[in-house]
């Protein structure tokens, strides 16, 4: 299922339960229910819940500030004063920090909205109204559709070994400059952002701690971060040694795409396997029979660089072909 299409499921089907549970509640104002399940609803666990925070801490304040203009309003009998009073330190303070938005649009609600009898118990209603929508979409975010965070992680895990793999090659290519390579690792970098929100989602999905219940998945982060490093000194270095004539580079990219590309297949063959089941296979003794030949290089720079993606490299073989969280360690 596409995400558009995932995401307009949840979303109709928050407002569909906002409206029963406001319904079943006898709510008088049930239509704020269903505003704030179409708002908080977001399209990953790690958004609604950020959204959700935000909603609430807004509210908060909002009704308090509302609480003032009513009272402002019975002591002083004006309508729009008290409003404009409490309304400007609340924009200073969205000004400052945006996250409180939803304050400015509390106190409209609360205190602008015609109601009859006590002007507090509107009040009461709308924030239970709200609150019953955030948890609404809570419930909805957790429980229906939501994408799976690990899958997610491992296919951007293998799309940014295949990048690295690119940009050492277009380090080899003599018509690439740098500023090419450097714009290729802006796009590693962004796809390392989106594996760390897609482990961060995985951290929400459930309660127990991720380094328990799948720690290969919380070492992602931090060994593609490594291994980006290592990438992109070894770029260097084989641009230098190709300005400098060095021949010996092509059988040395070709020995690290053949590691880089390894480590992506093994990340799409997570994709197809479940937690825990994924086989062991030989080429990952074939990528360690390789790595003492890295090092046989004659320029002091690629002894280094090699000696580092060698140390990287060995982790993550440990970790994503043999599962073995341990080999993380020391990152």
């Amino acid at each position: 299922m596409r995400p558009a299409t995932r995401q307009t499921i949840r979303v109709l089907v928050s407002v569909v339960v906002a409206w029963i549970v406001g319904s079943l509640m006898h709510l008088q104002e049930t239509i704020w229910v269903l505003v704030t399940a179409l708002i908080v609803t977001q399209s990953s666990i790690s958004q609604t819940m950020t959204t959700a925070r935000d909603q609430i801490s807004g509210t908060l304040i909002g009704a308090l500030a509302g609480v003032c203009a009513v009272v402002l309003e019975i002591t002083t009998g004006l309508r729009w004063v008290p409003f404009w009073l409490m309304l400007a330190p609340l924009v200073f303070l969205t000004a400052i920090q945006p996250t409180l938005r939803f304050a400015c649009i509390t106190l409209m609600i609360v205190y602008l909205f015609p109601s009859q009898g006590s002007p507090f118990l509107p009040m009461i209603t709308r924030l239970l109204a709200i609150v019953v929508g955030v948890a609404v979409s809570i419930v909805v975010s957790f429980f229906i559709l939501h994408s799976s965070a690990r899958k997610q992680a491992f296919h951007t895990a293998a799309r940014l070994l295949r990048r690295m793999d690119q940009l050492l090659k277009s380090a080899l290519d003599q018509d690439t400059g740098w500023a090419a390579i450097e714009r290729q690792n802006d796009d590693c970098v962004a796809l390392l952002t989106e594996l760390e929100d897609a482990v961060t989602e995985a951290r929400r999905e459930r309660l127990k701690e991720l380094e328990k219940r799948d720690p290969v998945l919380a070492a992602l982060p931090r060994l593609m971060r490594r291994l980006l490093n290592d990438t992109m000194l070894v770029a260097r270095a084989i641009a230098t040694g190709r300005a400098a004539g060095n021949t010996g580079l092509l059988p040395l990219y070709k020995g690290l795409s053949h590691a880089l590309r390894a480590l992506a297949h093994s990340c799409e063959e997570q994709l197809r396997t479940k937690q825990n089941q994924h086989e062991r296979k030989s080429e990952d003794e074939e990528i360690l029979d390789l790595l003492p030949r890295l090092e046989e290089q004659t320029r002091p720079e690629m002894r280094f660089v090699m000696s580092l993606f060698r140390e990287d490299l060995g982790r993550a073989v440990g970790v994503i072909m043999r599962e073995d969280a341990s080999a993380v360690k020391g990152l």
